[in-house]
Order: structure tokens, then C-alpha cells, then sequence
């Protein structure tokens, strides 16, 4: 069982199959997190709050992406698809910084919360590699507008610096993310660390399951409606190497739309 701590997960949307890979954009994905989410809450799970404004995080979080989803890259050590820990410091930079900033005015909880989130990422690669100046402006400008907008002295990324509140909405979101990234790779289990059951620091750990990678099991149960049913666009491509990122553009442009169903009951 794959062991999912909200505090440190990296992201591939790329799910197997025996015919080759079925690739989804990251905005599809941060789309179906919030599908997601909307069900979120019963008698032992408390709804986010504020609802609109965590749920509309969750919805767009990855929406930064949405130029890179139109013309994806590729790793030019191993000729496959970029993966989300494999960008250039200056693609990180821009993309993550559109995630955060391009709902700013209408929605500065919101964007606080996804500039959060992004955050850990940026920690990480830092911890890789110190003196990377554009992750230290990166993280620079989030630790400021996080602290504009919550009214907070937030500093250096340390999530110990946020109100609590703040912190179990960031977990909402996380849990929207790691729920949408489960079923778009097709992983059969997973257990989801520090799940919030209230805003006192109640927590749980969530098991899913599957074993076709389509019809998900979770206990306990933390949504409001017994049977959830959900979908996807993906694209099926034959897996292996690319020899330019031209050659992959084209695979993905004149590739099989695929559409994927999920469902979520009560393990």
C-alpha cells in the first residue's frame, strides 16, 4: 500500500496501460480534484470553511499550467515526458507563479492557499539545490503575498508560522490533489495521512482502494453522498521515447481521446 503524507508529495499524471500510457493535463486533474471535494463532508467530517473560497483553491490550483498543457515538454536526459519535479527553474517560476497570482484579486484566500501549497514544492527544491536564485525568488514573493493577504508574518515557507484554521484548509486542499492524482494514475491503494476531521486538530488516516483502478473504495468515509461518479478526458499514447518534443506535440495532438469513469463508495 502506497503511504501518501500530505507534507511531501510529488506529481505525475501519466497512467499505464498494457497498450501504452494515457496522459492527463494537470488542469484536467486540478478540475477533477475539485469534483471531487464537492462532496466533501458528513456527520463526522466538517466541511471546509470558507467553503466557496477553499473548493475554488482546490478547482484551481494548477491553473498556471493550462500554457504548458497546449505545449508540453520533454526531459532531455531520458526523451520521455517531462515529469512535474523535472522542469527548468525557470519553468517552475513561471508556471508556479501563475498558479498563484492568477486569481489574486478576486480571490486572495484562495490564492494564498495555492501559494501554500506550491510552496512545499519550492522547499523541495531548494533543499536540492540551495543557491538556486529563482526558487529563492519564488519563494521570496509567496512568503510575501502570503503574508499580505492572511495578515501574517510568514517567513522562510514555514507552514508552523500559519493559523491553524488556515492549515487544515491547506490540507483540503492537498487531500483534493492526492484523491484526483489516485484515480488519474490508476494506483490500487493508498492510505492519506492527517486527514482533518474538525478545525480542533483531529485527524485521521484514509485508506483507498481499487482493484481495477477505476472503482475506488475509501474508509472512513468522509463524503456526504454514498456513491460518488466521476470522469476525466485523457489521451492514449504508445509509450517509449520521443525523438523531439515536435514528434510529441504531434503524438498528442493526433492521439485517441480517451474518456475515463471513476466511482467512490463506502469501504
Amino acid at each position: 500500500m502506497n503511504k501518501f503524507n500530505l507534507t511531501g508529495l510529488g506529481l505525475v499524471i501519466r497512467r499505464e496501460e498494457k497498450e501504452g500510457w494515457i496522459l492527463i493535463t494537470q488542469h484536467d486533474h486540478a478540475q477533477l480534484a475539485w469534483e471531487v471535494m464537492r462532496f466533501w463532508g458528513n456527520d463526522r467530517f466538517v466541511l471546509p470553511d470558507p467553503y466557496d473560497e477553499v473548493l475554488f483553491a482546490i478547482k484551481e490550483h494548477d491553473c498556471g499550467w493550462i500554457d504548458w498543457d497546449s505545449c508540453p515538454k520533454l526531459n532531455p536526459n531520458t526523451s520521455y515526458p517531462v515529469s512535474f519535479m523535472e522542469m527548468s527553474a525557470e519553468d517552475q517560476y513561471e508556471i508556479w507563479s501563475r498558479c498563484y497570482r492568477s486569481h489574486a484579486d478576486e480571490h486572495p484566500y484562495a490564492s494564498s492557499l495555492i501559494a501554500l501549497h506550491f510552496a512545499r514544492f519550492n522547499r523541495k527544491v531548494l533543499s536540492k539545490n540551495p543557491v538556486n536564485g529563482l526558487a529563492k525568488s519564488l519563494q521570496q514573493g509567496m512568503d510575501k503575498f502570503i503574508s499580505n493577504n492572511l495578515n501574517i508574518s510568514y517567513a522562510n515557507s514555514h507552514l508552523a508560522t500559519i493559523p491553524k484554521r488556515v492549515g487544515i484548509n491547506l490540507r483540503f486542499l492537498q487531500i483534493g490533489d492526492v484523491l484526483s492524482l489516485m484515480l488519474c494514475r490508476g494506483l490500487k491503494s493508498a492510505e492519506i495521512t492527517g486527514v482533518p476531521i474538525d478545525y480542533t486538530g483531529s485527524e485521521v488516516s484514509i485508506r483507498i482502494e481499487s482493484e481495477d483502478g477505476f472503482d475506488y473504495t475509501l474508509s472512513p468515509y468522509p463524503f456526504r453522498q454514498n456513491l460518488i461518479e466521476l470522469k476525466i478526458q485523457a489521451k492514449r499514447v504508445d509509450s517509449g521515447k520521443f525523438k523531439s518534443e515536435g514528434q510529441y506535440r504531434e503524438v498528442l495532438n493526433n492521439s485517441e481521446s480517451k474518456t475515463l469513469d471513476f466511482t467512490i463508495r463506502k469501504g
